[in-house]
């Protein structure tokens, strides 16, 4: 009896091996497969700027990060309307520091990605009606301070036209991988949450007929494959475990290199065992540490944290 909907997912011409370096950023749903691939000894660097939800703001930091670099404008008492509350700081001085640390990072790690995988969640979006800018994250400020939006079909388009651009810039040879959150915006509504998606979903796909990026297609995996709601969290809007599971295994069957397979199971025995409460704390380390050590002599690539 079959219970699911299942389809073929095209196989990435240049797929991810342990050699690659990669860049995630946007949603949330960067931090669960980026959290996987850093799990299984990849190198990868995830969201530096924290959750970015809508391709503006994307852009925009992108750009400060590239080019124009970040100071004292974009900053707002102790946070800045570019980023997530993550770089936050005590004062303007260490927002500021803490922004162009993350942009220094992200330029350095572009400089050499052979990936980039962008997600996008949103095309909601906020304007501070001071400025007319678009901001990546309201930082629980009164409502009455922003106009809210829904980002056109072209507006999108050009925000990924142009972050492709800065990339090719500096890194002319990477490989940019887009995907769609499946992660629901109800907060705006269910209809406005699908006006959103499907403007996303469209400039996504114009960027990947006309750019020849890769759409990886995490949304329908947990749409229209799993389609049930034991894949989701208690909220009933985020994947649960089991779903994310789900996808990584898609996302090696389709994105990740098959070379790979023995590291990584050789990796998941390693994890476990680190996982495990012992009962003898110090036995238990011995043999944790002997194990590493042989990991690494079989695989000296990996990037166990």
């Amino acid at each position: 009896m079959k219970l699911t909907t299942s389809f073929d997912i095209p196989n990435h011409t240049q797929p991810i091996a342990y050699d690659s370096k990669m860049v995630l950023l946007g949603s949330c749903f960067s931090q669960n497969i980026g959290d996987k691939l850093a799990y299984y000894g990849f190198d990868a660097m995830v969201n530096p700027f924290g959750v970015i939800f809508n391709p503006h703001s994307l852009m925009v930091l992108m750009e400060r990060s590239l080019t124009d670099g970040f100071s004292d404008i974009d900053i707002s008492e102790t946070f800045s309307y570019l980023a997530h509350s993550d770089l936050d700081g005590v004062d303007k001085n260490e927002t500021l520091t803490n922004l162009q640390k993350s942009g220094s990072q992200l330029k350095t790690e572009l400089e050499s990605a052979s990936h980039l995988i962008l997600t996008l969640g949103t095309a909601w979006i906020y304007e501070f009606k001071e400025t007319g800018t678009i901001v990546a994250n309201c930082h629980q400020q009164p409502q009455k301070l922003f106009n809210k939006r829904l980002l056109t079909i072209d507006e999108i388009s050009q925000s990924l036209q142009h972050i492709k651009s800065l990339v090719n810039a500096v890194n002319p040879g990477v490989q940019i991988i887009l995907t769609l959150s499946p992660v629901r915006h109800t907060k705006d509504g269910m209809v406005e949450n699908s006006r959103s998606k499907a403007r996303l979903h469209e400039a996504i796909q114009q960027q990947c007929e006309n750019e020849n990026a890769y759409y990886f297609p995490a949304f329908e995996i947990l749409m229209d494959e799993l389609r049930d709601y034991r894949f989701y969290a208690r909220d009933m809007i985020h994947p649960n475990a089991t779903a994310v599971d789900y996808v990584w295994l898609r996302f090696r069957e389709s994105v990740i290199n098959t070379n790979t397979s023995n590291a990584i199971k050789s990796i998941e025995k390693y994890r476990k065992l680190a996982a495990h409460r012992p009962k003898n704390a110090t036995a238990h380390e011995l043999q944790l540490s002997k194990m590493k050590t042989q990991l690494l002599a079989d695989f000296p690539y990996l990037k166990l944290q």
